[in-house]
């Protein structure tokens, strides 16, 4: 029996517009373990999507004379459910259409059996991962450094007002990535001269710095000093 790592027995439905190869194909997965309901063509299968609520469909390219892909795209507007194109040994089809439609796999119709419980698994396996796999929380506002236009933009898009010697020390720090920059250096850089002891001009712009950048009542620190040499950029709130 096929195991499908599910509480319950997997549903196929085989949208087939020939009955004597749909009821093969049903009849022998269900014996490997999975609920099989057929459909002969699109209006039944749109039907099925919904009452049979199928965890994959097998697809015959070929429903009469309409496309297979024709119908792919159909149930792909109402349902993400995992497809596999089923196609006859003679037919020509355009794969990577079918594939950039939403089909997960494709199998001719002289398929040997083994390989065809094989695909559906693998096929099944990996939706069942992509269900598994923790949502993706969307990336919240954040602060933004633009070097090029020269200004700091807080959460939401609004500048925060920075004086060009605040803008230069931040550029500094941030482009140092996580290191400490000396307060010599920021003095030659910023203000254009050698730091001397007593020089309080770079801990006064850093001072300004975090009073427009930390928020206010937190424990959050942007820019951490760095005893009896400068300062590093932790990061923004």
């Amino acid at each position: 029996m096929m195991n499908m790592m599910t509480s319950s027995p997997p549903r196929i439905l085989v949208v087939d517009d020939d009955p004597d190869f749909a009821q093969l194909l049903g009849d022998y997965l269900g014996l490997h373990g999975c609920t099989v309901q057929a459909a002969q063509d699109e209006p039944q299968l749109q039907s099925a999507v919904t009452t049979f609520a199928p965890d994959l469909v097998l697809l015959d390219q070929r429903l009469g004379h309409v496309s297979g892909t024709d119908v792919l795209r159909g149930l792909r507007a109402v349902s993400d459910v995992p497809c596999i194109i089923v196609t006859g040994a003679s037919e020509t089809m355009d794969r990577i259409v079918n594939l950039e439609i939403g089909a997960d796999d494709e199998m001719e119709k002289t398929i040997t059996p083994r390989e065809m419980l094989a695909r559906i698994r693998s096929v099944l396996r990996r939706r069942r991962r992509e269900g598994d796999a923790p949502a993706v929380e969307p990336a919240r506002p954040s602060w933004h450094l633009d070097t090029e236009r020269r200004v700091l933009r807080q959460p939401g898009g609004a500048v925060c007002a920075l004086t060009n010697a605040e803008f230069e020390t931040l550029q500094m720090l941030h482009a140092a990535k996580g290191n400490p920059v000396s307060r010599a250096e920021l003095c030659r850089q910023v203000f254009g001269r050698p730091f001397r002891v007593g020089d309080r001009a770079v801990d006064t712009i850093v001072k300004n710095l975090r009073r427009k950048i930390e928020p206010e009542a937190s424990d959050f620190v942007a820019i951490q000093a760095v005893r009896t040499f400068g300062y590093v950029f932790v990061g923004f709130p």
